[in-house]
């Protein structure tokens, strides 16, 4: 996938319809005549909405003043937790994602680029990883760090809550260390799942210390001193068109990764079903309408 297709097969984030590309391939417009801006190292800013909530705007401006310094706070946090392995607990969970060769693979939030770097060698050769971010600043230096040999890279800029995309886009989808302060984080695994094709895989990860950590001495100063710790793992927000679900702690049991693959359709009960080799009708229904709340 060259630029050109890439910037064909964007959508708007908001209604999913298509854009029109100007003549100089600088931008798109949508119907409503929102224009969305391609940048000279062609990041495209695919920002939704334009004036982002307060807590995203917020998470925005914070990423954007650390990007040069992010990577060693981010490695000395994981120093703490349990004197973890970085580099091979984000192998484990980018092995979550099961790429192949080939594969069209997207991330959300892909910061500096240190897990970009594993999902580009999966893919490689002939595969497209598509990097997105919400802080220019964050996603300009990952595209000055990764290597393209081999491997189609594209970079926008993007809200996880509204991603540029038709449906079944992707083979698979991974976010790490944001979704606890996505200010619309049920629409952001909403659309997360969207956009995988059926039988693909969603690998998404951030903080949450494990419950039978929380009242240990260490752990318990850990969380006084850093409240994302607190959060809990975002399991009603996960959509029902899933299975395969499966739940890890990593990084001392601090950090949190789901993995599920993506179905066409939810899951159905059968309820009228009935029970074989009874000589009376029974089924699910049935006993739910003679059950005492």
């Amino acid at each position: 996938m060259n630029q050109k297709e890439f910037l064909e097969s964007l959508v708007c984030p908001l209604t999913g319809t298509a854009l029109t590309i100007a003549e100089d391939g600088k931008s798109l417009k949508s119907e409503d005549g929102t224009i969305y801006e391609v940048g000279d190292t062609g990041i495209v800013n695919m920002l939704y909405p334009k004036e982002l909530l307060p807590g995203d705007a917020r998470e925005q401006y914070l990423y954007d003043q650390a990007f040069l310094r992010y990577d060693k706070g981010v490695s000395w946090v994981f120093e703490t937790l349990n004197h973890s392995d970085e580099a091979s607990t984000r192998q484990f969970f980018i092995d979550l994602m099961e790429l192949k060769p080939g594969m069209k693979a997207l991330e959300v939030g892909a910061g500096t680029g240190k897990d970009s770097a594993l999902i580009l060698d999966r893919v490689r050769p002939g595969g497209t990883a598509v990097l997105s971010d919400l802080s220019p600043n964050m996603l300009k230096l990952a595209q000055e760090k990764l290597s393209t040999e081999d491997v189609n890279v594209h970079y926008f800029l993007g809200n996880g809550s509204y991603l540029p995309f038709p449906d079944d886009t992707f083979d698979a989808v991974f976010h790490f260390g944001g979704i606890n302060t996505f200010s619309e984080r049920k629409r952001a695994f909403d659309e997360l799942t969207r956009v995988v094709r059926p039988g693909g895989k969603v690998v998404v990860g951030d903080e949450s210390i494990a419950p039978w950590l929380r009242n240990t001495p260490t752990y318990a100063t850990l969380l006084k001193a850093n409240p994302l710790f607190r959060a809990e793992v975002p399991l009603e927000d996960v959509p029902a068109n899933i299975e395969n679900f499966k739940l890890h702690y990593v990084f001392g049991n601090a950090f949190y990764v789901m993995e599920y693959r993506v179905t066409a359709n939810a899951p159905e009960v059968d309820i009228d079903l009935p029970i074989p080799g009874k000589d009376f009708v029974d089924n699910w229904r049935l006993r739910a309408e003679k059950a005492v709340d």
